[in-house]
């Protein structure tokens, strides 16, 4: 029988040499750079309404929907039927009433507007003999009334708004008597009425509410806004009534 003792010694060799081999450390991979620091998200981008192929709606005439609507005379003129303002505003909206006339004299028809609602409200005056005459004038009876003219003149502005409207002072009748606080004389202003103006405007001062016992011009008798023995009537005295009218066939 052969000695196996070399043999095996080999062996035992041959292994721990290998075993050497695979206890020896690894080369350490090269160093990987760290990853770029992050940039803050952008804020999410707000959605666009989507766009509708819808063709934009008419204004309408009806002044309650188009403030344009309230500028006077806009359409209306003097011969502007009931029809046709029932056919406008409303039948609800249209009413007809009567009126005193001046100084308690006679009396006078009047087709109203928005009788109940004093923003909305105006009065068409008609002809005393004859209703179906053309109408005699528009009219703004209501202070802060949603009706004015093109010039911007309307019920609620106070005296000295009105003469700065107006560029120029204006004089008035005194107060409490029939024609109380008519304006007379615009002093060439921009709200005079020209002789061949195709509308005649007419504003009623009044006193302002809660004047209290304020000094303001009284009874028949011219007064200028500017006139300094009556110091608080440029806030005190304020339009209380508009009219806006024809010049009538026959008259200059």
């Amino acid at each position: 029988m052969k000695p196996i003792l070399p043999v095996f010694c080999l062996i035992l060799c041959m292994g721990a040499t290998l075993v050497a081999c695979e206890r020896t450390p690894p080369t350490p991979p090269a160093a990987v750079p760290p990853p770029p620091a992050s940039k803050p998200l952008a804020a999410p981008e707000k959605p666009v309404p989507p766009t509708t192929s819808e063709p934009a709606t008419e204004s309408t005439n009806n002044p309650d929907e188009d403030p344009g609507g309230w500028v006077l005379p806009g359409s209306l003129g003097p011969l502007t039927t009931r029809l046709e303002l029932e056919t406008r505003f409303g039948k609800a909206n249209v009413r007809e009433e009567t009126f005193d006339g001046a100084e308690g004299e006679g009396s006078y028809p009047v087709l109203v507007l928005f009788p109940d609602d004093p923003r909305k409200r105006l009065e068409l005056v008609q002809d005393a003999g004859n209703p179906d005459a053309p109408i005699q004038e528009l009219r703004v009876p209501s202070p802060h009334s949603l009706w004015h003219d093109s010039t911007g003149l309307r019920t609620g502005m106070t005296l000295s708004e009105l003469v700065k409207l107006n560029g120029a002072p204006v004089s008035f009748y005194g107060l409490d008597w029939d024609y109380g606080g008519a304006v007379q004389d615009w002093h060439g202003g921009k709200l005079a009425n020209a002789v061949d103006a195709s509308l005649f405007r007419r504003v009623e001062l009044v006193a302002r509410k809660g004047a209290g016992n304020a000094r303001l011009p009284q009874g028949d008798a011219s007064f200028r806004s500017d006139d300094t023995g009556y110091p608080t009537i440029g806030k005190d005295l304020v339009v209380g009534q508009l009219g806006i009218s024809w010049p009538h066939e026959g008259e200059d």
